[in-house]
């Protein structure tokens, strides 16, 4: 009973990798990158490629789960000619407010690329928002693009994950971590499988 219990608590323990039995989900990206000339922080200096490597590694963090993030464009947007940001105003609804919604993609999650913003990203309806010069703490076995992880991180809050204090968690804030545990992996797939159904219209 002890060596069955002790298996049991041993299986629980183990990291889930993405050669599981975990059937694959794969959720559809559309990638902004947002120009401005008369607002440097919204103007993102990110390229195609760049992006491209870091959806790749973005990729790599949500193995575990067996989830998978398929990069379907990347275009440029231009953003919207707001005032500028007042003292009182959030950086995030500043921002979102500067996003032209119609350039949105009706079957994929949106990313728009931000130069700079106060949070490293923020999700909150869409579209993901992501900094490109964020600001973190390094941890242990974390993540070696910065913004690879924002974009990670945020896109568990699209999965529905909530932030979480262990520092080498990803959902946890200003750091590096990526690791997931197993509540969250179940949870970030179940939310995947709806989000796929809704955006093939199956």
């Amino acid at each position: 009973m002890i060596h069955l219990r002790l298996t049991l608590f041993l299986m629980w323990l183990w990291p889930l990798h993405a050669d599981n039995a975990l059937p694959a989900i794969v959720l559809p990206l559309s990638v902004h990158l947002v120009r401005s000339t008369t607002h440097p922080r919204l103007h993102a200096e990110i390229t195609p490629a760049e992006v491209q490597t870091i959806v790749h590694e973005a990729n790599a963090i949500w193995s575990p789960a067996n989830i998978r993030f398929e990069l379907r464009g990347v275009d440029e947007i231009s953003a919207l000619d707001l005032s500028p940001k007042k003292w009182f105003q959030r950086d995030r609804n500043w921002v979102k407010a500067a996003l032209p919604t119609t350039h949105f993609h009706p079957a994929a999650i949106d990313v728009c690329f931000v130069h700079d913003m106060g949070p490293n990203g923020f999700f909150y309806g869409e579209p993901v928002v992501v900094c490109e010069t964020p600001e973190y703490t390094k941890v242990r076995g974390g993540a070696a693009h910065p913004v690879a992880r924002v974009l990670a991180h945020e896109l568990g809050h699209v999965l529905f994950l909530k932030h979480r204090q262990d520092h080498t968690n990803l959902m946890a804030s200003g750091r590096n971590g990526v690791t997931l545990n197993r509540e969250e992996i179940a949870t970030a797939r179940n939310r995947a499988l709806q989000l796929a159904a809704q955006l093939t219209g199956n």
